[in-house]
């Protein structure tokens, strides 16, 4: 299953195509701001996590990045799909750009 909410420039725009938000996070910083609501990745194991029964053994990917107007929110228990984007999630996280960004924000 894979339910793709929002993967554009706000939450209701047209949604773009998982390979589209694989080269964003390449390219642009994500916002540290999600660290504090997930980390960007919520796994579904049990009912107690989500109000939807069939979003269980679901991976939830969302967030937006800081630099570019581009949100994401989607979710998924295919496979492929959650290893590269967790792949793609960690590796934008180790970017300078997104550790300054970070420090910015949690130095208060």
């Amino acid at each position: 299953m894979l339910e793709i909410k929002s993967n554009g420039t706000d939450w209701n725009a047209p949604i773009q195509p998982i390979h589209t938000l694989l080269k964003k996070l390449a390219e642009k910083p994500l916002d540290p701001v999600y660290e504090g609501m997930g980390n960007f990745i919520i796994k579904y194991k049990t009912d107690k996590h989500t109000d939807n029964p069939r979003y269980v053994g679901c991976t939830h990917f969302f967030g937006h990045f800081a630099t570019i107007p581009y949100v994401f929110n989607v979710i998924t228990d295919e496979r492929v799909i959650i290893e590269e984007l967790t792949k793609a999630i960690r590796i934008n996280q180790e970017r300078l750009d997104y550790e300054q960004l970070r420090k910015n924000i949690f130095s208060y």
